[in-house]
């Protein structure tokens, strides 16, 4: 996966994302894809945790320990990131099984 954009805090990241633009911290473990459509992927790691819709609509994959979706430490403090910026604007939290099953998980090719 390429990963573009400037290199932010990963609070810088997660705005990003929330306006469909491209990011990443400066360890490359987390990243905000941006499409030309309007679209972004939030990435922990190669794992997809966010949709970002070319209509704004977020989507986040509750990979933590409470919902039984635990991946690492790193991942689970980059989804709860994630949820304390973006629930505030009417984000979506979705189980990770749910997340699995939808066409959201799924990595688009860019």
């Amino acid at each position: 996966m390429s990963i573009t954009g400037p290199r932010l805090k990963n609070d810088g990241v997660i705005i990003a994302w929330k306006k469909g633009l491209s990011a990443r911290n400066h360890r490359h473990s987390l990243a905000s894809i941006s499409n030309e459509n309007g679209s972004a992927e939030l990435y922990s790691y190669d794992l997809k945790i966010g949709e970002r819709t070319p209509a704004g609509a977020m989507v986040i994959a509750d990979f933590t320990a409470p919902a039984k979706g635990f991946h690492s430490q790193t991942t689970s403090c980059h989804v709860n990131l994630a949820k304390c910026h973006a629930v505030r604007d009417g984000a979506i939290i979705m189980h990770p099984r749910v997340w699995e099953c939808s066409p959201m998980s799924e990595t688009k090719p860019f």
